[in-house]
């Protein structure tokens, strides 16, 4: 990869990792661009990753504290503003043009996406949409996708996908899941931490429907690990309590890289869980025949916005 010409200039940019090349290039930093873009740092650094590969130039370079754009970065920044400006024009101008968009948006979301990535998307849709209404249900992953399934929910955001004969399944954002460390134990400040080192630490459990803690079992079965030897010493329902827990030194936890750029929370320090995959992947889930004109909007501008190029899953195919 050179530091000059662009040659690969024929493919097709992915819009959503222009957004992230942007937010990077303007803050000068993937962690603060990662919070602004409400996706996990690894993923910002996939989009760029993903851009430059595309190109066959390299479009970033760190200098001391900040990362800035090379030469080709920088005339790449000027087009990709030009494109992501051009695309929600295009996006708001069809939505305008669908003055029958109104009325209830059902949704429900586990604790991830529901509190992290819903909330912009949803200002910036009712902005589009004024006569909207949503109304968020925030709960686990697990009953997020039986009020989906139930019809009691149009859409579902949810931090896991399960095999269903009659939901369909897209991919809307990735993430990472990170050890929540509380700020008195000597392992708060270290950038990561082995699985191998939970044996014998206190810790703060999510309840069995939650995303989170399904994708750390896979990860555990994944790599072998049929327990990882830490002491359960609470369980909780939510994404903020396990916080809450962790910053009065109840013990260590599993949260969504999401959460904690996003806390509070003055004695919780993240730290990468080494010796596992924990990456993962966000969902938005519903039925193949949306009953709703207003979901079916939604569900639309979503995948126009965050995953432009990627393609359904459909359960059948994936089990």
């Amino acid at each position: 990869m050179t530091a000059g010409t662009i040659t690969n200039y024929h493919r097709t940019m992915d819009v959503s990792a222009l957004r992230s090349f942007v937010a990077v290039c303007r803050s000068g930093s993937f962690r603060v661009a990662a919070r602004e873009r409400h996706v996990s740092q690894p993923g910002v650094s996939r989009h760029v990753q993903r851009l430059e590969t595309e190109l066959g130039v390299a479009l970033l370079v760190r200098q001391r504290k900040h990362v800035v754009p090379t030469a080709a970065g920088s005339r790449l920044f000027a087009y990709a503003m030009d494109t992501i400006a051009a695309h929600d024009r295009i996006i708001e101008s069809l939505a305008r043009d669908d003055a029958a968009v109104e009325g209830e948006l059902r949704i429900a979301a586990s604790t991830a996406p529901g509190e992290y990535l819903l909330p912009g998307l949803l200002f910036q849709f009712t902005e589009i949409y004024p006569r909207v209404r949503p109304h968020v249900a925030v709960t686990d992953s697990a009953s997020a996708i039986a009020q989906v399934a139930g019809s009691h929910a149009d859409l579902g955001f949810t931090g896991m996908r399960v095999a269903h004969p009659s939901l369909e399944w897209t991919v809307v954002a990735e993430d990472e899941l990170v050890l929540a460390v509380p700020g008195r134990h000597p392992f708060a400040g270290r950038a990561s931490v082995d699985v191998s080192e939970l044996k014998g630490l206190p810790f703060i459990e999510r309840e069995p429907g939650s995303g989170t803690w399904t994708g750390l079992r896979r990860a555990l079965d994944s790599a072998g690990i049929k327990e990882p030897g830490y002491t359960l010493v609470m369980v909780v329902n939510s994404t903020h309590a396990t916080l809450a827990a962790v910053n009065n030194g109840f013990g260590f936890s599993i949260v969504s890289s999401l959460a904690v750029h996003e806390h509070e929370f003055d004695q919780v320090y993240p730290a990468r869980l080494t010796g596992l995959d924990t990456t993962r992947s966000l969902y938005m889930v519903k039925r193949p025949q949306l009953d709703s004109s207003v979901a079916h909007a939604f569900g639309d501008w979503v995948l126009a916005r965050l995953v432009k190029g990627r393609e359904t899953i459909e359960q059948e195919g994936t089990r």
